[in-house]
């Protein structure tokens, strides 16, 4: 029997999507240094969005480099997507895999939807691949009948079964989140934290973040301060088990915790998806551990943000800030400890260097 490797494609499909997640870090981290808010404050429409771009204007200037910032994280789980689909089923699964990506991290479905859907993407064409056609139909198969079919079956495949139970799944959680308002302010920041920190920008991420939007736009602030430091503090913890025990994570890992460690402080969760994607089982438990009590002890200790984003460039607007840099380092610190106590050591030598092939077609 074929031994399907499922570890391997993930490590591809990650290695790709590593410097799009760096990119878009560091550009959004560059552009909310000048100023949290700054998506807010581009140019007025023209023709296109860019018609009345000025880049002398340092405004436009840094809104153009986090609307880069913005894309790049946009198309992420899209990139990742493709290589898992093509390292399973080589060229032929790009296409499907960017499109369906694309699709899922829209939709909210985040990097766990994405990455379903490769395997279910790369698979159904290694069928495909053994379908017995007419030799006049063999040479579209590549850049026609494989693209379209798959593309067409996987993305039904996508709404039914992934799409449409994570929206009911997601609005019933949004409804839940909001109604324990009520109750214990460290239950409610721990909950906003704890989701936070489970899919680094997914749907249950996202649904927490709606979550304390709608309780702000009601004149709650507290859990806007959760939802800021429990999102901060995933890419905060890697970096700090990356120093606790350093031996566990290959060097490749070591230098993309510290990228996403000043992504973390910008509030920029994305920065850890590989770690997400490649070690969810321990991983993810650890981030969420640490999310959880980080946006507790916020709430639980009276911290309030009136803005929506901006990382550490917001605390000192925060009320009691001084809580929130305890927050923010006692859930990093668990996060960390946690994460470097049940993580499997990294094998240097068993890392996959992947080649950069010619990706031209032949017709």
């Amino acid at each position: 029997m074929k031994k399907l490797n499922l570890k391997k494609h993930m490590m591809t499909g990650i290695s790709y999507m590593i410097p799009m997640v760096v990119v878009g870090g560091i550009l959004g981290a560059i552009a909310k240094a000048y100023n949290y808010d700054i998506g807010n404050m581009g140019p007025e429409a023209g023709a296109t969005i860019f018609s009345a771009l000025n880049l002398l204007n340092p405004d436009h200037f840094f809104w153009a480099i986090n609307w880069l910032s913005s894309q790049a994280m946009g198309f992420a789980v899209a990139v990742m997507t493709a290589g898992v689909a093509y390292s399973i089923a080589e060229r032929p699964g790009i296409v499907p895999g960017f499109i369906i990506g694309f699709a899922a991290n829209t939709g909210k479905a985040g990097f766990l939807g994405g990455l379903v859907m490769a395997f279910v993407i790369g698979y159904f064409i290694n069928w495909m691949k053994t379908w017995k056609l007419p030799k006049w139909m063999v040479g579209l198969m590549p850049v026609m009948i494989i693209p379209v079919i798959a593309t067409l079956v996987c993305g039904v495949i996508y709404f039914v079964v992934i799409n449409t139970p994570f929206s009911i799944a997601m609005t019933a959680l949004q409804q839940w989140i909001m109604s324990l308002n009520g109750g214990s302010k460290f239950i409610i920041g721990a909950v906003i934290g704890a989701g936070m920190g489970f899919d680094m920008g997914g749907p249950v991420n996202k649904t927490a973040s709606m979550a304390a939007n709608a309780l702000g736009a009601d004149g709650i602030y507290g859990p806007m301060s959760a939802k800021i430091i429990g999102g901060m503090t995933p890419p905060v913890g890697v970096f700090i088990s990356t120093l606790i025990t350093p031996k566990k994570f290959s060097n490749v890992e070591k230098e993309t915790a510290k990228t996403a460690f000043p992504m973390g402080l910008c509030f920029i969760t994305e920065g850890v998806l590989p770690f997400a994607a490649a070690d969810p089982a321990r991983f993810i438990p650890a981030s969420m551990l640490g999310s959880a009590l980080a946006g507790g002890i916020a709430v639980a200790m009276g911290v309030e943000s009136m803005a929506g984003h901006g990382g550490v460039f917001v605390f000192p607007m925060m009320t009691n800030p001084l809580w929130a840099v305890v927050a923010l380092v006692v859930g990093s610190v668990a996060t960390g400890v946690v994460y470097s106590l049940i993580k499997k050591p990294s094998i240097e030598g068993a890392e996959i260097e992947e080649e950069i092939v010619d990706l031209d077609i032949n017709i």
